[in-house]
């Protein structure tokens, strides 16, 4: 009985562990081919860790996003620590939910904003209507408010709360531009309190120094080197509404000059602020490291004619002085440049093609009453009249707008025989002059980045202001409204071709801007899309990265199920008999 017991147990041992052998082996095999599974159904995706860093020529000026004082980099700075209501999202070119949710009235005049649960400043602290409410009533709406391109844009805004979450902005006229306004950075009230309005904005106000927003970094330290480099250090927020940055670690390098960042070791994942003169210098000394981006922004160059003026105030005169300008001959000689032909071609939009033929030039110039007297060697308005002089005006910097300009008038003179007077004058002269209108010509550059409705530049009621050409015309105001009213493309070609008809401008160019980006970053290309100003390449850092690593590409699929089918899918693959072979496969082999 007991030997019969002692062979159960040895049998049943063995049985054992041939089972245990046998879940072994299974486990083994699933692993394996698990593993098999997973490579078959899995992809790259994006990884956090390392340290962005930049090296930008610049100045820091102020880095609260509310004052009118800000230099570039503050820009940039800005953007990663503030976020607004609403945001620019360059890759979808739309503007799209940020802080808040956006509801626009049926009546295309009221825009209400829910702010999210989700919305928080960097200390921790959430963003309420209390924020809301400094931010454009107390602050921007404010009479003594320093800003005065962020207070007339509200000047006849009006603001009402409807409850702890929700505000209104109930505009008097429809304008379709007003939303990019709701992408203004929010401020943190509880930082301001008993504070005058001079000094919210105050560059030497201590929030001013190290501000908190809600963007997705928070400032961690400034820190001035010998040499006047600085170095600007950001860390994630943990506190963002949106997806948190892959890179947790942000280091700016401020440089007074570029003679200062060529002299310095540091190399960078991005250079900026580079001028093309010194882009293929440091790609060389880099060992081309850097791929260079090259982008475009809403700013032109362009040559206005002042229409309350003597002998510009004629179409056909400035029809001939448009012919008189060869602007691929100009630009040939200026680097960093692109031509264009429309004050609208950052919204792809190019009407007409300025042509330079002088013959025809003279032959309008004679035609429509501006005879060429020998006599006197110059032109006159009608036989014997007064003598054709035009007064033509650019500011000191940069130094390329008086090249240009000489390079015209020129021209003008030589071909046209119409004599030019030039004025080349510093800042404080040249507002001057330009508030007086105390010119015929003016060449000048306009830059719409902070402002996404660019039509004020021909709007009658910019007349002395914006207006350089002081074009007062009922057609053009109405297009201007009407494009404000439903932002169709239809009547923005409309009004392209209107001024193609009337040349109250002859647009020259828009400068061409250049990036140099480390190899090494990841998903920069995709993420910067179409940006209205330099500060916008951050608008989707979230998406930047160093590193990747393998992950799951089964979308709304079960993993386990997907895996037997998978399974069954090989068996059956491996059992299956290939047709197109012959039957006798060793003989076709040999044959072949």
């Amino acid at each position: 009985m007991r030997k019969r017991k002692i062979k159960s147990l040895k049998v049943f041992k063995k049985k054992a562990l041939w089972l245990i052998l046998l879940a072994l082996l299974l486990i083994i095999w699933f692993v394996v081919m698990w593993g098999k599974f997973f490579d078959a159904h899995s992809k790259l995706v994006p990884s956090e860790g390392g340290i962005y860093t930049e090296s930008i020529i610049g100045k820091i000026q102020n880095l609260n996003p509310l004052s009118k004082e800000k230099s570039t980099f503050d820009q940039g700075v800005q953007s990663l620590i503030f976020a607004g209501l609403l945001k620019y999202n360059p890759v979808t070119a739309k503007i799209e939910d940020g802080l808040g949710e956006l509801r626009i009235g049926e009546d295309g005049k009221t825009y209400e904003v829910i702010l999210k649960d989700s919305a928080r400043f960097s200390d921790g602290k959430k963003v309420t209507m209390q924020d809301v409410l400094f931010t454009f009533e107390k602050v921007i709406q404010n009479p003594h408010f320093g800003n005065e391109n962020l207070n007339k844009a509200f000047e006849y805004v009006t603001i009402d709360v409807v409850d702890d979450k929700t505000v209104q902005f109930v505009l008097p006229e429809q304008n379709v531009f007003f939303l990019s306004m709701l992408t203004t950075p929010i401020l943190p009230h509880y930082h301001f309190k008993k504070v005058l309005i001079n000094e919210v904005i105050d560059s030497s106000y201590p929030y001013n120094q190290k501000p908190i927003g809600a963007g997705p970094y928070r400032l961690k330290n400034i820190i001035l080197d010998r040499g006047g480099r600085y170095r600007v250090f950001l860390e994630r927020n943990p506190y963002y509404y949106g997806d948190l940055p892959l890179i947790p670690q942000i280091v700016l390098y401020l440089y007074p000059d570029i003679e200062k960042l060529k002299a310095d070791e540091v190399e960078s994942t991005i250079l900026s602020q580079i001028s093309s003169f010194h882009i293929q210098d440091l790609q060389d000394r880099l060992n081309n490291e850097y791929i260079e981006k090259n982008y475009l922004l809403p700013r032109y160059l362009s040559l206005h004619f002042n229409l309350d003026r003597p002998f510009t105030k004629f179409p056909k005169f400035r029809k001939a002085l448009s012919y008189g300008v060869n602007k691929d001959q100009i630009l040939n000689k200026e680097k960093g440049w692109q031509r264009i032909d429309s004050p609208f071609f950052f919204e792809g939009i190019e009407t007409g093609y300025q042509v330079n033929d002088f013959k025809e030039a003279r032959n309008i110039l004679r035609d429509s009453g501006f005879p060429y007297s020998k006599a006197e060697d110059i032109r006159t308005l009608g036989k014997g009249g007064e003598r054709v002089v035009l007064n033509a005006i650019t500011a000191t910097a940069p130094a390329s707008y008086s090249r240009m300009l000489q390079s015209i008038t020129k021209t003008w003179e030589d071909e046209l025989d119409i004599e030019i007077n030039i004025s080349v004058l510093e800042e404080q002269e040249f507002q001057v002059a330009l508030e007086e209108r105390s010119y015929d010509v003016i060449l000048f550059g306009s830059d719409f980045s902070q402002n996404f409705d660019s039509l004020s530049a021909w709007h009658s009621s910019q007349t002395g202001r914006l207006n350089l050409s002081n074009l007062t015309r009922d057609d053009i105001d109405f297009l201007v409204s009407e494009i404000r009213f439903s932002g169709a493309q239809s009547d923005f070609f409309q009004l392209s071709q209107k001024l193609d008809e009337l040349i109250p401008a002859v647009m020259m160019a828009t400068p061409q801007y250049t990036l140099l980006v480390s190899k090494d970053l990841k998903g920069f290309d995709e993420a910067f899309g179409k940006i209205r100003k330099y500060s916008d390449r951050f608008s989707n850092i979230s998406k930047w990265h160093f590193f990747e690593k393998e992950n799951w590409d089964l979308e709304n699929q079960n993993k386990y199920g997907t895996f037997f089918r998978w399974i069954f899918q090989k068996k059956k693959d491996t059992n299956q008999i290939d047709e197109s072979k012959p039957e006798n496969s060793q003989e076709s082999e040999i044959g072949a």
